[in-house]
Parts: structure tokens; sequence; C-alpha cells
């Protein structure tokens, strides 16, 4: 699983995946840099610095109110602390592991200089530093949980879109008899609801929290074309599905012969959408723009038609 590596200026909190306590780093009191489990402070809020050169595929983690880089060391004591500037030092650069099955949606914080990792925990002491890289343990997993972002747009690309598994759905199947020996004009008519589902589904990008609302227009079917109505926006909850109804309604006349019976089958193409979507998001303090990609899935319905036989 590829990892969201989120750009310089948008902050994030490091919370412990064995401890649930969230890392801080301040300027004072003492301990500056230590682990809390407890209400959201802006100390526990912390930065990318992505490495160039040698350090390419490095990150220097700054701490947004301290203004301090982390580092992690063999010796002198502290072995783990912050320290000001951007990275001088190769104890301020890190790789984010990526963990897997129980650690997958995780990862480790490792300094490879120094060949040490983070942990965060509640069962030992010390309960937060690092240790030999080589040792794998749940407390060594960490998690990021970013600040408060606001949706700005939504994007379909309706030309790479699909139109999957179309099959007719009946609306109305109506029967008319004329018993008379006079031709007849009557009326066919219905209103009938159809349910329509859809939802966002993630590939890459960032991580948007399951749950965040926002509005954004749907994909629809005419002639045969996927497109996004200008004019229709619905609320969503991304990555939870919604549900919801279109009504058609017809009413025509028909004729039927003396003795005739009349027969008319109303229904629509119904069929799964799949369409390749961008969402633009920004922070709210500090204006910084990332995107979430994904597939926008639905069961929708299209082109009513009415057939009408005689007997």
């Amino acid at each position: 699983m590829l990892m969201y590596i989120p750009p310089q200026g948008l902050y994030f909190r490091l919370t412990g995946q064995e401890s649930q306590h969230v890392l801080y780093s301040r300027r004072g009191p003492s301990p500056q840099l230590w682990h809390y489990k407890g209400g959201e402070y802006e100390d526990q809020l912390f930065t990318l610095i992505h490495g160039t050169g040698s350090r390419a595929g490095l990150y220097a983690i700054k701490g947004k109110h301290s203004g301090k880089v982390l580092y992690s060391r063999t010796s002198p004591e502290p072995c783990v602390g912050h320290v000001n500037g951007d990275g001088m030092y190769n104890d301020n650069w890190f790789d984010l592991e990526v963990g897997i099955g129980p650690h997958a949606k995780h990862f480790r914080i490792v300094c490879p200089a120094t060949g040490e990792v983070l942990f965060s925990r509640t069962t030992a002491d010390p309960k937060f530093g690092n240790d030999t890289r080589g040792r794998y343990s749940t407390d060594q997993y960490f998690s990021m949980g970013f600040e408060d972002m606001v949706v700005k747009r939504v994007e379909y690309d309706v030309a790479r879109g699909k139109i999957l598994r179309v099959t007719p759905h009946v609306l109305a199947n109506q029967t008319l008899k004329n018993n008379s020996d006079d031709e007849q004009e009557m009326s066919f008519h219905f209103s009938e609801n159809v349910t329509h589902t859809s939802t966002f589904q993630y590939t890459t990008g960032f991580t948007i929290t399951v749950g965040t609302e926002f509005s954004a227009g749907v994909p629809l079917v005419g002639e045969g074309k996927i497109s996004v109505s200008a004019s229709q926006s619905n609320e969503w909850a991304f990555g939870t599905q919604k549900s919801f109804s279109k009504t058609y309604t017809a009413q025509f006349p028909v004729k039927a012969g003396a003795h005739k019976t009349v027969r008319g089958v109303s229904s629509v193409q119904q069929g799964t959408l799949e369409v390749p979507y961008t969402i633009h998001l920004v922070s709210k303090s500090g204006g910084v723009w990332v995107e979430t990609k994904g597939i926008w899935r639905g069961v929708s319905t299209w082109e009513l038609h009415h057939a009408i036989s005689v007997e």
C-alpha cells in the first residue's frame, strides 16, 4: 500500500498505534518533546520538509509551535529530541516506512543515519524514545491525522467513465380493455420512484476522513453518454453510500379498438456508472492545496421508453 506524503506546509498529528498518544513539540515547559493523550493543541502539529539531493526520499519533521525538527540518535542523551533549523544534521532526516498486515495504514519513523526508530508506549519506561531499527513492535508504528481541510471542487473525468451492467428496469405495466362496440380513447399514466445509489471510493492522494461533507454534481447518462449536470448538486459524505430518488412521471392517450386490449410497458435503462474523479481541497490554516483521486460509483437510470401493444 502506498503512503500519502503531504506537502510542506500541510500540518498533521502523529498518533502512536499502540499508545494512542499524540506527539508534541513545544518551547516550554519541560518536557518539550513528548507524547500526550487528551485534547487537541497546536503544539501537536507537524509538517514535513522534503529532502533533496542525497536526502531525496527522506523527511525532516518540523513542529509548528516550536519551529524545531526532530532528531533520533544513539548518543549523547537525550537520544530523541528536537533542534532548531530545517534539518542541518543527518539525524534530523527520517524514512517513513509503511507497515503491513495489522500495521497497514501506519508507518515507522526510521532514521537511516543512526539506524534508530521512534516508539510511543504506555507499558514500560521510557514511554517515548527510540530503539534499534531491526527490532519490530507495535509501539513503533504511527499514523497521521491531518488538520482541517475544505473541499473546494470536484472534477469528474467523464471521458474515461464507464457504463456497466445495463439492463431494462420496468416502471409500469398496464392493461386497458375496451369491451364496447366502439373505438375508445383511453389514458395511460404512472408516477414511479427509482432509487439511485452512489459513493466516492478512494484510490490515491490525500486521505480524506470518512464522513467529510461536501457538495458536488452527479454523473448521469444522456443519449448514451456520461455527463455531469451543471445545475444539479448534491450533499455528500465521503466514503459512505448515498441514496436518492428519481421520479418518473408520464401520461399519454391511446386508442383501443372495439373489444381490444391495449398493453403498455414503461421502462428505463438501469446500469452502474464508474467515473474517475479528482477532489481538490485546501487547508484551513495555511491555504495548502492537495488532491484526492478515486472512482465515483453509482447505480443510475435513464431513457424512459414506452412500448404499446394491442391484442
